[in-house]
């Protein structure tokens, strides 16, 4: 297969799916796009202003869970969803709410604090082919951050009420981990999604006293070790860090 995995840089969802290809013994090759820049190209390729995307001998395939059903098509082993359909059903679940709330909530915490303070931007950098001086990342993160939170719905009431509802996320992803529609072992497509996120939060020092000791964060370092990026404490405001509601 000729299979081509389109990112940007420090990616969540792309590293969920760069993983599931790793765990399919899928060869690919990783084309990385500039942040931003990677919603025209995306839509001139996939009709869809998105990352990851995935060309496989040509067929086009965009969107982390839609990406790993297609990977379960093409190579059934190791099984990314169970075929028992009532465990499926679950595991869909838990995948769903893994694409769709705590990736976006990940995503809108992460371009917050780079609002907040540019120069983190350049630890997330680690993972990146193009050539972008640090000075040069820096100093565009303030216009691109203004770009992404009119994408991704960023304001200081979206965040502050992420960080409040967090805890509670938190125990609903470590219930699916003890009850195991959440799988480790070999990990399946809820694991990798939910996995990638709790690591890309864990790069958020102000962040990392709600995720110690969690079931979740023992996910995301085993599928993911060690994230790139690093934000410094005392980036989110200290108000917004106080007694937590649930999710």
């Amino acid at each position: 297969m000729n299979v081509k995995l389109y990112v940007v840089v420090a990616s969540h969802p792309c590293f969920a799916v760069k993983r599931a290809l790793e765990l399919k013994e899928i060869e690919y090759k990783r084309v990385e796009l500039p942040v931003t820049m990677h919603v025209p190209l995306q839509r001139l390729r996939f009709s869809q202003g998105t990352v990851p995307g995935l060309t496989i001998d040509g067929e086009k395939v965009i969107g982390s869970r839609t990406i790993m059903h297609r990977l379960d098509e093409l190579r059934p082993e190791p099984p990314l969803y169970p075929s028992d359909p009532d465990v499926r059903v679950k595991v869909e679940e838990a995948d769903r709410w893994g694409e769709e709330v705590l990736q976006s909530l990940a995503r809108r915490m992460t371009w917050w604090t780079l609002r907040a303070n540019p120069r983190a931007s350049i630890s997330y950098g680690e993972d990146s082919n193009l050539p972008l001086p640090d000075f040069a990342a820096a100093g565009l993160t303030p216009l691109i951050a203004r770009i992404e939170w009119r994408i991704n719905d960023v304001s200081d009431e979206t965040v502050s009420r992420d960080v409040r509802e967090l805890p509670g996320h938190l125990d609903r992803v470590d219930g699916w981990i003890a009850d195991g529609t959440v799988a480790t072992d070999p990990p399946n497509a809820p694991a990798l999604q939910i996995g990638a996120s709790i690591a890309l939060l864990n790069t958020i020092a102000d962040v990392r006293p709600a995720l110690a000791g969690r079931r979740s964060l023992e996910l995301a370092r085993q599928q993911f070790g060690d994230f790139p990026g690093e934000v410094p404490e005392g980036t989110l405001p200290a108000e917004w860090l106080g007694a937590p509601t649930p999710a």
